[in-house]
């Protein structure tokens, strides 16, 4: 029963982290998507991004600013593998739920 319960507690470890990664993940994505807006907003308002339409003024905003997309799409992609860690760790929890209450019934596995 000490083994059954030592996964327990790993796996339960596991999805805690889990859940602390992708939130950690999801802030960095605001954070980076919101620097990213506010500095094309400043340069649309100082002028420095211009462009007769607004396929012109976003091809503007990519080559000036093209750190800040990039950190942007390197959030992005830290926030979707997060995600995908996180509903591996929730499927490892629920299988050890569901083992731990057959055990509990008296189910041999």
């Amino acid at each position: 029963m000490l083994r059954l319960e030592n996964e327990v507690r790993q796996v339960f470890e596991a999805y805690r982290k889990a859940l602390e990664e992708a939130l950690e993940a999801t802030l960095e994505r605001a954070q980076a998507k919101e620097a990213l807006e506010a500095r094309v907003a400043q340069g649309l308002l100082s002028g420095e991004v211009q462009g007769k339409n607004a396929e012109e003024r976003e091809a503007k905003a990519r080559a000036l600013y093209a750190e800040l997309y990039r950190a942007l799409a390197e959030a992005e992609e830290r926030y979707q593998r997060a995600k995908a860690e996180l509903e591996i760790a929730r499927a490892y929890t629920e299988e050890v739920g569901l083992l731990v209450r057959l055990v509990s019934e008296g189910v041999r596995l």
